[in-house]
């Protein structure tokens, strides 16, 4: 046996693959050649089709045909006279037949071989039709193939792709219409028309092999320059010899003509790989040894400083080994980056530059506090000054832009705990602006009043404005963070979103709070948002366990900015959380002793916060006296500081334990003290917080006042509603708008349950607590006085008919006798909607919370609930709204007064007393409005209006609205 070429028969043609398209034209083209001539070559280059155009054309020749593979074969021992048996077993003698031999390039060289196949193109069997095969030229050892009455030849040109066949092979894949630019751009060619080579996702793996098929029929010099080349956007002559590579200009004329996924000019000068095609040869680039690799990117980042594009440049250079050059380049781009607030990039540089000796370049130190700033890296600022020393910062002011990085140095020993060095730096600190902000957070810590603080500027243009908003929100102005900034500032828009988030919350527009923080998406978060911000929303909503979920996040953040003040408020959060949450005492407890050892009292602001928990701690405990003590001294030193964000919480726990030692003076006093605050401050929300705690101080303070208009008489109202709801998603599933003519709509189109009950059972789970309810409550609610069966089964009915107009992923389950919709916040009604927004308008002030009034008052103005519809539950439930309506309207009223908008106000009050002629509070205020007016004949009227629905309840005027009057009438 030979050595290469297994005994027995030829093998037969193989398989085509799946899938293959027929392509009648080469086919023809093939058969064409073979007619007059013995002998075909069809030499073309790789992924032309060369393989699968023979294929097709072998099986539509007369007789028998055999097919020899040459790659992989040990093919230099094939003696002829072994190849010209097994041709003689392969094509009877009788008949015709056909020999392919494919990948003849694997021969070359190779003498025994190309001595064997020469005797068979020179003298072959009469009746054999002989096609060899090849992705390069024959081997020059073949003879015979110069015989052009004996040889034909096909190349890439005749196995091309046309329009109409490239179409026809890209239907299956939806792609038919591309097929015109693919031709075009292609030239045809099979592999590049076949195949998405334009895409740069990472499905470009798919083709690696192909790829690397693509580069082994090239030249060494060709291979070399296209993977090297790969880092160039275009590749011309002169930019692959600045990269090292020899005779570039020949090289790429020679792959000018080569079948590749590359784009050209069309003077051929320059040209580009196809994405997949360059995504492939980046790899391969990356590949190379370290030493060559190195030596590229350093020539690469010379090209692209040349061209000026400097902050690629200091990349290569990073990515080279060159730390040095890379600081050089470095500094000439940061101010760019850090203008576009890219800290991303700064950060990324800034951590793979080596320290130098000497002082660092102003450049470098800017990017370093800001990113510092940005990222909440507080380590960095102090591994730069304990580098360089007291001497270094020192001279910071003297440079262009130092005072503003000193004052972001300050910052950073500010939160590292290290206060005393912060002190000095703010000495040296000349007067202006940055020294008077910096000035402002140290009181923070020294306890020194937070006045004058500079004002809140909307555009923030750096870093330090952003600080003076985190100063800002700990000093109470909660209600100057909110505004949208028109035109924001880049360092507003990107690091300050934590801080009007939190006071969005603070002033109880937690809907907006939740928007706004959940249109920062998933990415790096700032470590404010994750720590202290996420988890005081979820405590808001009531989502009890996502607040201790986010509290151990918020942890993990945190230990990576090297931050002592925010070690220390998560603890205090904790403890905040284990109190107001849980009831939890004795965890409340462990972690307000563990932010004392970390050094709470060393900062006012958070000494306070820890007095407040602390005093709310010893309540609790029933430790009343000791409370008494601790939350005055708090309250104290918040009033002096002018440290005014919790001041009315630690004034409300302050008044409870006041009125528990038996000093009801002191009591009412603390208490006003939290009001006035609260009203100036627009801290509602946070005042109705610590009233919920200790509810009692809000009725002693409303059973003390003479009119039952009061502001604690508003308090107490918002108290009996209960916490605020919890936010309707974004975008339910399923709305059902409850208010006039009930619709229910599903995925944005309106559904309509067979069965009118399906919408009323809905409306009933939509009230309950998440959307759950047993079936005793359903059949007693909804079909009162049928008996058990048939109760039961008109439930069963309603069900079935629901579950029909469901969307996909809303479900009505069955639990035992408990039906529950699932998930519970993909469906929302309209009537939840204007609970929740009244819950959140009783926490809030002034504007915000007029506009939220009225928000509530037009999503229930459609009409009465359930129109048309009456059920004892539905007349009751519409009962209650329409209650809660005309209230609404009352308060709103209120409210508008208040902002001096009289208009709304005599509106809203003779909406509320067209719906109920009868509500006191409505006459007050539409007499209230008349007086502001100045209208006294409508003020007389409005008296004898309400004279006379008193006289048909037979009831008395009241002394509150006597006392009104004469007083108006002053």
């Amino acid at each position: 046996m030979t050595r290469g070429l297994p005994d027995g028969p030829l093998p037969g043609l193989p398989d085509l693959p799946a899938g293959v398209v027929p392509r009648p034209r080469v086919t023809r083209r093939i058969l064409q050649a073979l007619a007059g001539r013995p002998v075909l070559v069809v030499a073309a280059s790789a992924g032309a089709g060369k393989t699968t155009a023979v294929l097709q054309a072998a099986r539509a020749l007369p007789g028998p045909a055999a097919w020899i593979p040459l790659g992989g074969l040990a093919t230099g021992d094939i003696a002829s006279e072994a190849l010209r048996g097994r041709l003689a077993r392969a094509v009877p003698a009788t008949g015709t037949g056909s020999l392919v031999v494919d990948g003849l390039e694997h021969i070359a060289g190779r003498a025994a071989a190309e001595d064997a196949l020469s005797a068979l193109v020179l003298q072959p069997p009469p009746r054999l039709r002989l096609v060899l095969v090849t992705r390069a030229d024959p081997p020059e050892g073949i003879a015979g193939l110069g015989d052009v009455h004996r040889v034909a030849f096909l190349d890439d040109a005749d196995l091309a792709f046309n329009v109409s066949e490239a179409a026809r092979a890209l239907r299956p894949a939806g792609l038919e219409e591309q097929a015109h630019f693919r031709v075009r751009a292609m030239k045809g060619w099979v592999t590049g028309v076949l195949h998405d080579w334009w895409a740069s996702d990472p499905a470009a793996g798919r083709l690696d092999l192909l790829c690397a098929g693509l580069l082994r029929q090239l030249t060494a010099a060709e291979a070399a320059l296209l993977v090297a080349t790969s880092v160039l956007d275009e590749v011309t002559a002169e930019s692959a010899n600045a990269l090292g590579l020899s005779c570039p200009d020949r090289t790429m004329a020679a792959l000018r003509h080569r079948r590749l996924p590359l784009a050209w000019s069309r003077d051929g000068t320059r040209m580009r790989p196809l994405p997949r095609f360059r995504g492939y040869l980046r790899k391969r680039a990356d590949a190379m040894g370290e030493n060559a690799r190195r030596e590229l990117r350093r020539r690469h980042a010379t090209l692209l400083e040349a061209s000026g594009r400097h902050e690629e440049a200091v990349t290569e250079l990073l990515m080279a080994g060159e730390p040095a050059a890379a600081r050089r380049a470095a500094e000439q781009v940061l101010p760019g980056v850090l203008d576009r607030l890219d800290l991303a990039t700064a950060e990324s540089w800034l951590d793979r530059m080596r320290p130098t000796p000497g002082p660092p370049a102003p450049e470098l130190v800017s990017a370093a506090l800001r990113v510092a700033f940005g990222r909440e890296q507080c380590w960095r600022g102090l591994r730069l000054a304990d580098e360089h020393g007291p001497s270094w910062w020192g001279a910071l002011p003297g440079q262009p832009g130092g005072s503003e990085d000193l004052a972001l140095l300050l910052w950073c020993f500010w939160h590292a705990g290290r206060t005393d060095e912060a002190r000095q730096m703010l000495r040296v600190m000349p007067p202006g602006r940055h020294r008077d902000i910096a000035a402002a957070l140290m009181s923070l810590a020294d306890g020194t009043p937070l006045t004058p603080l500079p004002d809140l500027r909307a555009d923030a243009a750096g870093p330090v404005e952003v600080m003076l908003m985190r100063i800002a929100y700990m000093g109470g102005r909660i209600d100057e963070l909110q505004g949208d900034p028109a035109p924001p500032g880049a360092w507003r828009l990107a690091t300050g979103a934590p801080w009007t988030v939190a006071a969005l919350r603070a002033t109880g527009r937690i809907s907006r709070a939740g928007e706004m923080y959940a249109s920062l998406g998933e990415g790096p978060r700032p470590v404010w948002l994750t720590a202290i911000d996420d988890v005081e929303l979820m405590a808001d909503l009531g989502r009890h366990e996502e607040a201790w979920a986010a509290l151990g996040a918020g942890r993990r953040a945190v230990a990576a900015t090297g931050s002592r003040v925010y070690e220390i408020l998560s603890l205090l959060l904790e403890a905040k959380l284990a109190l107001r949450l849980d009831g939890d005492v004795a965890r409340a407890t462990r972690a307000l002793t563990e932010a004392a050892r970390h050094g709470s009292a060393r900062y006012a602001f958070t000494g306070e916060l820890a007095g407040t928990w602390h005093g709310l701690q010893l309540l609790l405990a029933g430790r009343d006296g000791e409370a008494a003590h601790r939350l005055a001294v708090t309250v104290a030193a918040m009033t002096t500081g002018n440290r005014l964000l919790e001041l009315p919480t630690a004034a409300v726990y302050l008044s409870e334990a006041m009125w528990r030692a038996g000093d009801a003076e002191a009591a009412d006093a603390a208490a006003d003290l939290a009001l006035g605050v609260a009203s100036a401050r627009g801290g509602r929300h946070l005042l109705l917080q610590a009233l919920d705690d200790v509810p009692a101080v809000a009725v002693r303070r409303a059973d003390a006042e003479p009119s039952h208009s009061s502001p604690w008489h508003e308090l107490v109202a918002a108290l009996s509603s209960g916490r605020v709801a919890l936010s309707a998603p974004a975008s339910p599933r399923l709305i059902l708008e409850e208010f006039g003519v009930v619709r229910l709509c599903a995925d944005g189109r309106e559904v309509r349950p067979r069965l009118a009950k399906s919408t009323e059972l809905l409306a009933f789970l939509l009230n309950r607590p998440a959307a759950t309810a047993r079936r005793a409550l359903l059949l007693e609610s909804l079909f009162p006085g049928r008996s058990d069966a048939a109760g039961r089964s008109y439930l069963r009915q309603a069900v079935y008919r629901l579950r029909e107009v469901l969307p996909e992923g809303v479900a009505l389950l069955q639990e035992d006798d408990v039906h529950r919709l699932t998930p519970h916040a993909s469906a929302a009604g309209s009537s939840g909607t204007f609970g929740r927004l009244l819950a959140e308008a009783g926490r809030q002030d002034g504007e915000h919370r007029f506009n939220t009034l009225l928000e509530a008052l037009r999503t229930a103005e459609r009409g009465p609930y359930f129109e048309g519809v009456s059920t004892p539950w539905l007349d009751a439930r519409r009962e209650e709204l329409a209650a809660a309506f005309t209230q609404a309207q009352v308060d709103a009223g209120a409210v508008a007064l208040r902002l001096g908008r009289i208009r709304e106000t005599r509106e809203l009050a003779a909406a509320a007393l067209a719906r109920d002629p009868y509500r006191e509070q409505a006459w007050r205020l539409a007499l209230a409005g008349a007086e502001a007016a100045g209208d006294d004949g409508e003020l007389i009227e409005l008296y004898r209006g309400y004279l006379r629905a008193m006289a048909d309840l037979g009831v008395r005027p009241s002394q509150e609205m006597r006392r009104l009057v004469e007083r108006l009438r002053r």
